[in-house]
């Protein structure tokens, strides 16, 4: 994969889900992925000067949509204070559609999650021993 392939996935990803702010896309060896937590699907806001307004360790597009209806309907003045929150959520697992996510996104986003469900695997065997243990 290049960069200007990396570049065309981002432009579609831009389409097909109607973006309209700048997205950033990542040079060929990872240092925001890296930099951001390494999982193979995360998503993250940005607002000025860096300062994050979203984060999520599973990207949808909808909550990402839903997220900025919201941020951009809050007042701006002195009486509104910001504040952060986390929260856990579920989503509907669909093998298909998250397979063909995945290689519309490239070989690489194939090879990356199939090395981060290994990683999940060996972690859950520990725990499995650790439990079996004490």
């Amino acid at each position: 994969m290049s960069f200007d392939d990396k570049l065309a996935a981002a432009e579609r990803l831009r389409r097909e889900i109607g973006i309209r702010r700048p997205i950033l896309v990542d040079e060929l060896e990872g240092s925001v992925h890296r930099a951001y937590g390494l999982l193979p699907n995360m998503s993250w806001v940005l607002g000025r000067g860096g300062i994050v307004l979203y984060k999520a360790m599973w990207t949808s597009a909808t909550r990402i949509g839903d997220f900025l209806a919201r941020f951009e309907a809050q007042p701006l003045d002195l009486a509104h204070a910001p504040f952060f929150t986390e929260q856990l959520e579920v989503r509907r697992r669909d093998a298909g559609e998250f397979t063909r996510g995945l290689e519309r996104n490239g070989p690489r986003a194939v090879a990356e999650f199939g090395r981060a469900e290994e990683i999940w695997a060996e972690r859950a065997r520990t725990a499995a021993r650790a439990r079996r243990a004490g």
